[in-house]
């Protein structure tokens, strides 16, 4: 482990994790600041204000990635990323993607107390839409720089209510001038709640994620006929909502004989005409698809297919289905899972490895360069919820394996 180092302010980090949730706060003790919504303006502002404060220069990107930068002392070494995203499910909690970027803060501030300088720079990011609850798809901002997702691509996304996610941008003052990706990064590190059980049940402090998960997302457009729900005769009836709710259960059916390696269920639907006395005579819905092995995510899909060919079989109706937004699984890099457990076990902390069946940041940056993904305990594994919890212990372990993690990737000067 690199050498002794200041320790990371817990209590600031603490208070700088429940002042940024109190942005958007809602009565459940939740969060709700969907991306680039005037909530996530007010966040980001912060940030800016905090990181100029320990001194970073700020650069915002053509997609609304916020990078705040410390530099390091050879500038033609590409810098070590940390980060993940401030913005918000709807509602979710004050720690899914809020604690990558402000523990990043702290690395900082605890390397500016000790006046430590480090060879690589030191970039905080905070990534543009990563929850994809308001625009689809989510991880939109690294996946952007990335060059997963074309710019123009992204910047024509609409939300449910019709806004255009580039004139969104605008409205809200997040556009930069910055050129989006295109340029080297030694390391990305992230830090975030691991979001299911296993390290509050085992009593573990740490994990340093080893594999991700086959995913991709399903969208089903259900056409039936309209008519009048006290004229119409139940035997003559093409109702669209009717056989979406059989196709919702069979989905469910379906994601729970696959727990625990995979999982799942319907999670949005709209409904057209959408009025109590009209049949209805379009549904559409949605689900995301998770599994640990590729045959599985397979037969997840093939199974779901089925189910579709089965209703509208029954119904007479026309079911059209798309599997689409892949992604399937990798390894995260064995040295930096190392460094991660081999910090962790130098500051006295329990740690294993763990792998993810959800997506973040960290996929897009894999591409780009070796990335470490860390998580931390967080209550009963609930997250995107009002209930999210991580305790400020836990908080505090992980930004100090954070911090010793950077300062040995980015090396002291």
């Amino acid at each position: 482990m690199t050498a002794s180092l200041p320790p990371i302010d817990a209590e600031r980090l603490w208070s700088d994790l429940m002042t940024m949730g109190a942005i958007g706060e809602t009565a459940g003790g939740g969060s709700f600041r969907p991306a680039l919504s005037d909530a996530d303006r007010e966040a980001r502002a912060l940030f800016r204000f905090w990181a100029r404060q320990a001194g970073l220069t700020v650069t915002t990107d053509a997609i609304g990635n916020i990078f705040a930068r410390r530099e390091g002392t050879d500038p033609n070494l590409p810098p070590v990323v940390i980060g993940s995203h401030l913005d918000t499910q709807m509602p979710g909690g004050k720690f899914d993607g809020v604690l990558g970027v402000l523990a990043g803060l702290a690395v900082v501030r605890a390397l500016n107390e000790g006046d430590i300088r480090t060879r690589h720079a030191i970039e905080i990011v905070d990534w543009t839409n990563e929850e994809g609850a308001r625009f689809q798809p989510g991880v939109m901002g690294s996946a952007v720089f990335a060059g997963k997702l074309p710019l123009e691509e992204a910047l024509s996304r609409v939300d449910p209510e019709g806004k255009v996610l580039g004139q969104e941008l605008d409205r809200t003052g997040q556009a930069g001038a910055m050129p989006v990706g295109g340029r080297a990064l030694h390391r990305y590190l992230e830090l975030h709640i691991e979001q299911g059980p296993e390290l509050e049940s085992s009593g573990t402090d740490i994990a340093a994620v080893s594999r991700t998960s086959f995913m991709c997302s399903g969208y089903v457009t259900v056409n039936g006929e309209n008519g009048h729900t006290q004229t119409t005769p139940m035997s003559a009836r093409r109702n669209a909502l009717t056989a979406a709710a059989r196709l919702i259960l069979a989905i469910d059916e379906i994601g729970a004989a696959e727990e625990p390696l995979g999982m799942v269920s319907a999670s949005t639907i709209t409904n057209w005409p959408n009025n109590r006395v009209n049949i209805p005579h379009r549904t559409e819905l949605s689900y995301a698809v998770v599994h640990m092995e590729e045959d599985g995510r397979r037969r997840i899909m093939d199974r779901i297919e089925a189910a579709v060919r089965q209703i509208a079989q029954e119904t007479g109706l026309e079911i059209d289905l798309q599997h689409r937004h892949f992604r399937d699984a990798f390894d995260f890099s064995p040295e930096l899972r190392s460094a991660v457990r081999e910090t962790a076990d130098g500051l006295g902390l329990s740690s294993c490895e763990l792998p993810t069946l959800t997506a973040h940041d960290a996929l897009s940056m894999q591409e780009l360069c070796p990335t470490a993904l860390i998580f931390v305990p967080c209550r009963d594994g609930v997250s995107h919820s009002e209930r999210e919890w991580a305790e400020p212990e836990h908080v505090a372990k992980g930004a100090e394996v954070l911090l010793y993690t950077a300062a040995r990737e980015a090396g002291l000067a």
